[in-house]
């Protein structure tokens, strides 16, 4: 019987809100939290753009931002894990962090990954921390190796993250001289912004057996590489994007099955947006709109290496409640580096409609 991976728990921290459910309704809501950098100004002479967490000091940057960020994530995801009697679990946490970059080093990834390693006052034990400093897809492409890692028998259980601050000034110039840093001279730019997202991954059999909730069905995830990168003069035809959707989608049983809704990161660069339009082109029968696609960095910023676990939380909060669109959501992220991933939740047997067909509402 083929193994069947379960999200049981979320948690987030965005500028929209400190928990995963704040930051949701927020999301739906179409709530902006983008403003200005208090101290930090762009060549032009104008503040640079940001969506900033609400409570973070802005003198607080490096690691010790990106800490705080993943650590409230971290405790929110735990929570359900305290109902559970005997001894502690025991799990890895796979992270997905910035690559690296002006303001982000080996060194800062280090220290996220031994910090986290020793959180306390967690209702479980972190057994080992692995880092994938890859961005924008970082999140999914740990998604994509924990799962990997379960279906093979080697966990039970796992808790994965990814965590995202650009609100260092190193980071910021750095932006801000390739022209990605919206202001009055940049057509194709985003606003920066910062957070985490967490989940909790159990195998059906464990998660039955702790009574905990089933959130998302984890269907596929697949990671791919794209050879024609923004910032350079090479011409992107989304053939990465396209082959790690088609490995994310490819399962589907078309008509019966389709994509119901989208996630993604688009945030206003050209490069991301044409990059979408080729996947629609070539993949268009597996949706049933790829053109109507989720793009949540109009109310929280560019969430970087956050971006895929924060997708996951907005998709499994909208089935819980009510308003998803349908049973089947795609995440997908794209790396400045080249990577990119796609996954898929199914909903199919989770939700109140579910639970109300089971018998159990």
């Amino acid at each position: 019987m083929a193994t069947i991976i379960n999200i049981v728990s979320t948690g987030a921290r965005t500028p929209l809100g400190l928990q995963a459910a704040p930051s949701a309704a927020a999301v739906r809501a179409g709530i902006s939290g983008m403003g200005k950098h208090p101290f930090m100004i762009d060549r032009m002479g104008d503040p640079m753009p940001g969506a900033l967490d609400a409570q973070l000091d802005c003198s607080v940057m490096g690691p010790d931002r990106l800490f705080a960020l993943a650590e409230t994530a971290l405790q929110e995801t735990c929570v359900p894990l305290s109902a559970v009697s005997g001894k502690p679990l025991r799990l890895p946490l796979y992270l997905g962090l910035p690559e690296l970059r002006p303001g982000f080093t080996e060194k800062d990834a280090e220290i996220i990954r031994t910090r986290l390693a020793g959180v306390e006052h967690l209702p479980c034990q972190i057994s080992e921390v692995k880092i994938f400093t890859m961005g924008h897809a970082a999140g999914l492409a740990a998604m994509a190796a924990a799962t990997e890692q379960m279906l093979k028998g080697t966990y039970e259980s796992c808790l994965v993250g990814g965590v995202e601050s650009y609100f260092h000034p190193d980071t910021m110039e750095w932006l801000d001289a390739n022209r990605q840093l919206a202001g009055k001279d940049a057509r194709s730019a985003f606003v920066p912004g910062e957070g985490a997202g967490f989940c909790l991954l159990m195998v059906d059999p464990t998660q039955k057996r702790l009574g905990l909730e089933t959130m998302a069905r984890v269907q596929t995830v697949a990671v791919k590489r794209e050879k024609n990168l923004i910032k350079t003069s090479d011409i992107c035809l989304g053939e990465g994007l396209t082959e790690a959707v088609r490995g994310a989608v490819g399962s589907l049983a078309i008509p019966a099955e389709t994509i119901n809704d989208v996630i993604c990161d688009v945030n206003s660069e050209r490069y991301r947006g044409e990059e979408w339009g080729f996947v629609c082109l070539r993949l268009s029968q597996f949706f049933d709109d790829p053109s109507a696609y989720n793009s949540p960095a109009n109310c929280w910023g560019d969430m970087g290496a956050a971006s895929g676990l924060l997708f996951a939380m907005l998709a499994c909060k909208a089935n819980a409640g009510g308003y998803a669109k349908g049973t089947r959501t795609l995440l997908w992220a794209s790396s400045e580096g080249g990577l990119r991933a796609a996954g898929v939740l199914n909903f199919e047997a989770t939700g109140p409609k579910a639970r109300r067909n089971l018998g159990h509402a």
